[in-house]
């Protein structure tokens, strides 16, 4: 074992000097909470926006109070169809018959405007029937002859929160789970072959098993440092930013922080095993660059389908799919602070032989001693 520890100082030594390395570790942790300010900035403006409504004719008295309570503004134009296309959000003709409405549904301060001008008429015809049933001495609750009590297992502002997180982590810890450690792994692999260093450490007495081993543990940490500081640095960042009328802030759940970094664990290795074989393929690291960039697109995919379709209910089957497991299992663990451990332990075992078929693969290239001397 003491020959896996040397080969393991020794790549540490090689990744830490390497600037690439490390300036993609530290351009991953900074640019991520300028990221996210930015988004929030977006999202808060889009939230606090006023609205324009192009109209013509006449408003009913007291719509237009709630329309700018609601965060409209009234603006009379010649035709609202036309002036809905760019002038304002939406257009709206107000006749003795109701409003007829015009907006594009390509822009999103359209679709805004309609949810709200939407929600104003409704409350303003409520309004509206209840003052006439009381004027004719009827009780309005023969409106709503069943109400309705909400009791939400979760304030908005959290669930707004735990859907930002899992929207955003599974798909941090993946990527950065993966090209963290790419160039250190492309590196201690194929770029050792094209500086002529790789022939001779295998001359070493050390087993190739141990070296593979030193080398896949130096790219794990690696791997694992880049992803747990970005998502460290997107943790500080959320909780600087509020959710909800509360001023609630971001932060995750001590269930979910033990998930992430298990599964960081395992997809840290996985990825490291996976990348040197490829680099030990490669002639060089630009050709292992090659190798590896469909990397990224088999990592994004499964990852999307949990990200663009927030209420995918899975069977036990689909956590045997590597990444998409992962997904899963963090998703759960954010949303519902809950785990199950069928679940987890699937997942686990899926990626655990995952990275021992990547290892298999790699040992046995290693052991050619064909390919590993050519040039």
């Amino acid at each position: 074992m003491s020959s896996i520890g040397v080969v393991f100082r020794k790549e540490m030594r090689e990744i830490l000097r390497d600037r690439r390395t490390l300036i993609a570790i530290g351009l991953a942790a900074l640019t991520t909470p300028v990221v996210l300010f930015v988004i929030s900035q977006v999202s808060t403006r889009t939230a606090a926006q006023t609205y324009t409504i192009g109209y013509t004719g006449d408003i009913p008295t007291g719509l237009d109070i709630l329309f700018s309570a609601t965060g409209l503004k009234l603006e009379r134009v010649d035709d609202p169809a036309a002036a809905a296309k760019q002038q304002v959000d939406l257009g709206a003709i107000f006749t003795a018959k109701g409003v007829d409405e015009y907006y594009d549904p390509t822009r999103q301060s359209a679709q805004v405007a309609d949810i709200r001008l939407q929600t104003v008429l409704s409350r303003y015809d409520a309004a509206k029937i209840a003052a006439s049933l009381q004027e004719k001495g009827v009780d309005p609750s023969v409106l709503n002859p069943l109400p309705v009590t909400v009791h939400p297992l979760s304030s908005p502002a959290q669930a707004a929160g735990n859907s930002f997180l899992s929207f955003f982590l599974p798909y941090i810890l993946i990527t950065m789970s993966l090209t963290g450690g790419l160039s250190a792994a492309l590196d201690t692999s194929a770029g050792e072959r094209e500086r002529k260093t790789l022939e001779s450490l295998l001359l070493t007495p050390a087993p190739r098993g141990h070296v593979l081993i030193g080398k896949i543990l130096a790219v794990s940490v690696i791997s694992l440092v880049a992803a747990v500081a970005s998502i460290g640095s997107m943790l500080i960042a959320l909780s600087q930013i509020t959710f909800g009328g509360n001023q609630a802030r971001i932060s995750l759940s001590p269930l979910a922080a033990i998930v992430m970094v298990w599964l960081a664990v395992l997809l840290a290795a996985s990825f490291a095993s996976l990348t040197i074989a490829l680099g030990t393929l490669a002639r060089n690291f630009r050709q292992g660059q090659a190798y590896a960039t469909p990397l990224y697109f088999i990592t994004i995919f499964p990852a999307s389908i949990v990200l663009f379709i927030p209420d995918f209910n899975p069977s036990l089957a689909y956590y045997l799919i590597p990444i998409l497991n992962a997904v899963l299992v963090l998703r759960d663990a954010i949303v519902h602070n809950s785990l199950a451990w069928g679940a987890l332990a699937v997942t686990s075992l899926s990626l655990v032989l995952t990275g021992a078929g990547c290892f298999y693969a790699a040992l046995r290239l290693f052991t050619r001693e064909a390919l590993l001397v050519r040039s």
